[in-house]
Formats: C-alpha cells, structure tokens, sequence
C-alpha cells in the first residue's frame, strides 16, 4: 500500500480500511491525525487532540454511511470511542469505485466476524502502523511496498503439479540506503501450536524451491515472524532450527517491541552482507 496524497484524509481512511479490513480508532488516529512521528510513552497512542480528530472524522464517514464499527470493542467499553473497530461499508466501497476503477466491490458479510479473525486482523493492521511510524521516525528508511492480503499472497505448483497458495500475513519493501529489504511477514499471537508455525515454515521452503520470486524480484525475502514475547521467541526458534535443517536460515523471529529496531537495522540477526 502506498498513500494517495492527492486525496484527503477522510478519502485516505477509506482507501486503507479497503486494503486492511479492520482498524482501531487509535490506529487510525496514529495514521493519519498524530502531530508527532513517535509517541514517548511506554504504550504507543495517540494523543487526546489525535483521537478528537479521527472521531470526528469517523463520525462524518459513519453518518454519510461509508464506514460502520463492529459490535465489539478491542479492551472493553471503558475505553471509549478509541477501541471501535471500523471497516469501510459497500457503499464506501462504490464511492472508492467512483474515484478509481481498480477498487474491487465485495459485499460485506453482515454477520460479526470472530473475536480470532477481528484480532488477528487488528495485529497486521498493529504491524503496518509500526512500519510507518518507523518510516516517519526514519532519516534513512522509506517504504516502497506494504501488501496486506490477499495481495500478499503467492502461488506456485508443487513438483506433483498440485497448485498451492502460500499466504503470508503481509508482504513488505523497504529501503534503508543502499539496500532494499524485503519480507513476507507472519504475525504470530501464540494461538497456533509450533507444529503449524514449522508446516507454514515449509511451504515457504516450498516456494523458495520454485524460484518464482526470485525470477520476479532478484530475491527472496527474509521469512519474519513477529511474535508477542520473549518466550514465543525461543519456542518457535529452536523449532525451526530443530526441524528445517539448513533452511532455517531463511527465517527470523523476532518481538513486537523488537520490530522496529530490526528494519531500521538495530538489530543484526544477519551478516549485513547478506541483504
């Protein structure tokens, strides 16, 4: 995803709750409302005026029913209109259409989605947020690409001929000097068991085999797993190196907190030659 600047920032909101499914009143605040590029405080949020902005911007779009907000709030009432989920509705799917031809319209299935699928969602959602604050924080980073899925995603055949499509949470270009980075990010919240995490693992192995990215890009990208604790770090490190031989090497787990630091290249969990 790339921002349009041509366009407002009510535009803009629409443009990424399109591409990202769900977002948080305190996201959208950090996005596109925040009057600085890093927050010093131990949680990231954005500021009370940031947060009167984005409602007021939602409250807009809501009444000229664009967007709408789920039924459940992320970490209780209590907090206020900053823990409303919002997506972009059909109609603000057909006033996107309008504007650009390549927006595709998708019905919206008018049933709640799972408390599973809602958060999962928020966390790719989390990862964009801290990318571009990154970015913004950055005298040397810019982002070139973040795809959500399905754009994210890649097909490929196996060697048996069966077409498979390998599903990365998102997919991400950066440049940082004179380098180009590149990722497919897996956004690990602990509820998968690590057997699934080294099968997810293999279809990359698979992929990797098939040298179609390699043949698009000149490269394939560094496997990252972001994951919520120290602990999750361990677990699914040692599984990969137990489990995928000298393949492990395509793959990275790291920290939320870490994240950060790691793409700015505070982080040197590769030799930098090997960019």
């Amino acid at each position: 995803m790339k921002w349009n600047y041509k366009t407002d920032n009510d535009t803009q909101i629409l443009y990424f709750l399109n591409q990202a499914r769900y977002a948080t009143t305190n996201q959208l605040a950090r996005l596109f409302f925040a009057d600085s590029a890093r927050f010093k405080t131990a949680i990231r949020r954005a500021n009370f005026t940031a947060i009167r902005r984005t409602n007021f911007a939602l409250q807009s779009l809501k009444k000229a029913g664009l967007v709408s907000h789920l039924k459940r709030r992320v970490g209780g009432a209590r907090r206020g209109s900053a823990s409303y989920v919002w997506q972009i509705t059909f109609q603000g799917l057909k006033f996107l259409k309008n504007q650009d031809e390549t927006v595709v319209l998708r019905y919206k299935n008018q049933y709640e989605p799972t408390q599973h699928h809602v958060e999962h969602t928020l966390a790719i959602t989390e990862i964009f947020v801290e990318t571009l604050e990154t970015v913004r924080d950055s005298e040397k980073l810019s982002l070139e690409t973040f795809s959500f899925e399905p754009n994210s995603w890649r097909s490929y055949q196996k060697l048996s001929g069966i077409g498979i499509t390998l599903k990365p949470d998102a997919y991400l270009e950066l440049v940082n000097h004179d380098y180009e980075d590149h990722y497919f990010l897996e956004i690990d919240r602990s509820t998968e068991s690590l057997a699934r995490v080294v099968n997810t693992c293999k279809k990359y192995i698979e992929y990797y085999r098939s040298g179609i990215e390699q043949r698009q890009k000149e490269v394939f990208p560094y496997v990252l797993w972001v994951v919520p604790d120290d602990k999750r770090k361990l677990a699914i490190s040692k599984a990969i190196q137990k489990e995928l031989y000298n393949f492990w090497e395509l793959f990275t787990v790291i920290t939320l907190e870490e994240y950060p630091d790691y793409i700015k290249g505070g982080i040197l969990n590769e030799p930098e030659e090997s960019r």
